[in-house]
């Protein structure tokens, strides 16, 4: 029986070991980054548009990358396409191996005699808050230092910065809030403050500082609901038994401060992206007299693998 079972064992650890080399030798970058593109369009023909290729060459690929699983990977609709349970694991490996391969050229070129410190290229996730407040000073100070490292900055929620670190979709992520970060390595990374923004001739205009509780008196300018800041208004409006009374929502912090210019509410921002604004838009900027005002904002890693250099760098960078 022993024999028997070793016998079997040795015989399904031939095909494993078969199947491996024969899948590795099939599977080229090209077609991962069109299962990827494919993913994120939810749709053959626009990640066809998008890497510039026929649907039909691409719908082909898919087909036969399918077939080499042999298991469904998309599910296909009228409307799109959807992922199935295997194609949410291909994914993650897809996103894995194109992200080492990526990996493998940078640190390659660092070997290269043209080569005069690190080179590579970093994708990162932030908040509207780092992207325009923290990220143009920072970065520029960080690209003089080291000019052969490139950077792509993905405009997101926090709650989203944090998810495309979990997904692989990015390097690293800045955000602000009572993100999950399980399994994720996080750093401290600046502080910056909301303030309150009303049009000039409002009555919280000429105060020199308000509470959050003052402001539910006032039309609020919502923002989109998976903002940070509009998270917070909304837990603490219901922690003081109120409703949050508002005409309209917008995306944005140059929408909040337009709006408030317009007179259609007050809104809650950071208070760099008004107050060198504020004379030429005709609001006022009103500080918060609240704790939670002052945001520490914070840079997520995946805790599960060594980073690039160039994004190691970076992130040191960010996190001093």
């Amino acid at each position: 029986m022993t024999t028997g079972r070793l016998k079997t064992d040795m015989f399904a650890n031939s095909n494993a070991a078969l199947f491996r080399p024969h899948l590795a030798a099939r599977i080229d970058s090209v077609t991962l980054m069109l299962f990827i593109a494919v993913v994120e369009e939810a749709s053959i023909a626009k990640a066809a548009e998008r890497e510039h290729l026929a649907p039909s060459a691409v719908s082909k690929r898919l087909a036969d990358l399918e077939h080499m699983m042999k298991v469904p990977l998309l599910e296909r609709h009228r409307r799109g396409v959807t992922l199935t349970t295997a194609g949410e694991a291909f994914l993650a490996h897809s996103r894995r191996i194109l992200r080492d391969l990526s990996q493998l050229e940078s640190e390659m070129s660092e070997f290269s005699s043209m080569s005069h410190g690190a080179r590579g290229h970093v994708r990162a996730a932030a908040n509207e808050s780092a992207l325009f407040g923290f990220f143009p000073d920072a970065l520029g100070r960080f690209m003089r230092e080291h000019p052969y490292v490139t950077v792509e900055l993905q405009p997101d929620t926090s709650t989203g910065a944090v998810q495309k670190v979990r997904e692989g979709a990015v390097e690293f992520g800045i955000f602000w809030g009572s993100q999950p970060v399980n399994g994720l390595k996080v750093m401290s990374c600046y502080v910056d403050r909301l303030v309150v923004v009303v049009p000039q001739d409002h009555p919280l205009a000429g105060q020199r500082n308000v509470r959050f509780v003052d402001l539910l008196d006032h039309p609020l300018i919502l923002q989109e609901p998976y903002s940070s800041i509009q998270i917070l208004t909304e837990r603490l409006a219901v922690e003081a038994g109120r409703t949050l009374r508002s005409r309209i929502r917008v995306a944005g912090f140059d929408a909040v401060c337009r709006m408030a210019q317009a007179g259609l509410g007050i809104g809650i921002v950071p208070d760099y992206f008004v107050s060198d604004r504020a004379a030429a838009m005709q609001i006022a900027e009103v500080p918060l007299d609240e704790e939670w005002a002052n945001r520490l904002h914070k840079l997520c890693v995946r805790d599960d693998e060594e980073m690039p250099t160039a994004t190691r760098l970076l992130v040191e960078f960010l996190s001093r």
